[in-house]
């Protein structure tokens, strides 16, 4: 008889999102690319790839290097992520189910769920602190006002978990209304900036500005950073895709959605800052600096509200599925109130955001050897996924003791690899690939490892259009 593993049905409140870990049933999954491009746009439209932006410039890249940097990082590191978030349309499971295959159901709680918890509250912070920033700027130079910036972050950080604790459904609806509003209000603001900004936020001196160059180095940190916070992702994929209705769907919405928040928003931030002379990288501090009249004010407080609210909304959201992961009794709910909770008093410090680099570097570090192996497993396994046996504890994915040996073993022993792989080798590209090299050669000369799963019925797998 099997016995469950993670497969306990938490009772949530009334309105809130009911499907936690449990797949959602194929009668559900009705949604289509726009619901994707809304939620993927406000991903990418969002504080940190704005003041990211801003670290370019002010590290020394040009306008168009900063802007291309970003979209191809986003571009490169998006491959593996379409890839698991196909589990989602085709098995309806989140991500962190997906890796119970991959790692087994305790290699899954232990690691995979325990690292993408750490991700979303260190992600959560950096958002509210970055938010904060610019608030602050607002109300020191527009209303001479000084209040301390973890007040400012406190506030925001229990005020966005509201939507996060409800669920998926209304994090849809908030992205539906944020997206176009985001656009108007990027417009809005960039007009202002072209006309108060006189001869310094013109675009021939923006992109021309002296002292702004390509440089490899540079941009081989930036690429790494950039596609760290990507692999990072990889684990969640499939948490907003279980309501989709076909892989072409989920194709569109995704990419499209990645590639426009990610120009929008990383176009404002560069040419923001280089118009306020490239020394601050904050982005609305040079609008504030300007001199804007109330309505410019209540824009700029808009966007940073929106900005923080989507991004967050997502950040606790997979947060909590990952706690549910690894505690399975809690339930969804009360997850991301944990999450919400603890996250919130991490963004209390803003010190996070200069430490950013470092910090997704070595985040990096250790989700590139998990996207390796994934990758491999897709390619072996993927098509046959037996999604009940997730759920118990005597069946194929419990391997040995509920872990994948050789799998959870290549994360720490990449990390420490990765301790002295050279910043201009790009770690996580290299130690991606490097172990994604030595899972294939052990399915290679143990094929047993991946007959597992192929050997079962072709009726457990499911077109996925």
């Amino acid at each position: 008889m099997s016995t469950s593993s993670g497969s306990i049905s938490v009772v949530q409140p009334k309105l809130c999102e009911q499907y936690g870990l449990q797949p959602v049933p194929h009668s559900q999954q009705t949604g289509g690319a726009w619901p994707l491009f809304n939620i993927y746009s406000n991903l990418f439209i969002n504080p940190g790839t704005l003041i990211t932006s801003g670290m370019m410039v002010t590290a020394g890249l040009s306008f168009v290097s900063a802007v291309s940097i970003q979209l191809v990082s986003v571009l490169i590191g998006m491959i593996p992520f379409l890839l698991f978030s196909q589990a989602g349309v085709r098995y309806g499971i989140p991500g962190q189910v997906l890796c119970r295959a991959v790692f087994g159901i305790r290699g899954a709680r232990w690691i995979t769920s325990i690292l993408r918890l750490l991700c979303s509250i260190y992600w959560f912070a950096f958002q509210t602190a970055a938010g904060a920033l610019a608030i602050e700027a607002i109300l020191r130079n527009c209303f001479q006002l000084h209040i301390p910036l973890w007040g400012i972050s406190l506030v925001f950080a229990l005020f966005q978990g509201v939507v996060a604790i409800v669920g998926y459904h209304y994090l849809k609806w908030l992205s539906v209304f944020s997206f176009p509003a985001k656009l108007i209000l990027f417009i809005t603001l960039m007009l202002f900036l072209l006309d108060a900004g006189g001869s310094d936020a013109a675009p021939e001196t923006v992109m021309l500005m002296e002292g702004l160059h390509w440089s490899w180095p540079l941009a081989a940190l930036w690429f790494n950073t950039i596609v760290s916070t990507s692999f990072t992702c990889v684990t969640d994929a499939s948490d907003f895709t279980r309501y989709t209705r076909s892989g072409n769907a989920l194709l569109i919405g995704t990419i499209s959605g990645s590639l426009v928040g990610t120009l929008l928003a990383a176009s404002f931030g560069a040419y923001a800052v280089i118009a306020g002379g490239a020394d601050n990288i904050n982005p609305f501090e040079t609008i504030t600096q300007l001199q804007p009249n109330v309505l410019i004010i209540l824009l700029v407080a808009l966007v940073i509200f929106l900005d923080n609210w989507t991004i967050n909304v997502i950040n606790l959201y997979t947060g909590g599925l990952s706690l549910c992961n690894a505690f399975d009794k809690i339930g969804r709910f009360r997850a991301t109130v944990i999450v919400t909770l603890v996250a919130g008093l991490l963004s209390c410090f803003p010190d996070i955001i200069s430490g950013y680099v470092h910090y997704m570097g070595t985040l990096g570090t250790l989700f590139a050897p998990i996207t390796g192996t994934m990758l491999v497993w897709y390619f072996y396994q993927f098509k046959c996924v037996d999604v009940p046996a997730l759920y118990q504890s005597d069946g194929i994915y419990w391997y040995f003791q509920g872990f994948n040996i050789f799998a959870c073993l290549l994360v720490p022993a990449a990390f420490l690899t990765g301790l002295f792989i050279p910043e201009y080798w790009m770690p996580a590209v290299f130690l991606m690939f490097a172990t994604a090299f030595l899972y294939w050669l052990l399915v290679r000369l143990r094929p047993g490892i991946s007959r597992v799963q192929l050997e079962r019925s072709d009726s457990l797998s499911a077109p996925l259009d």
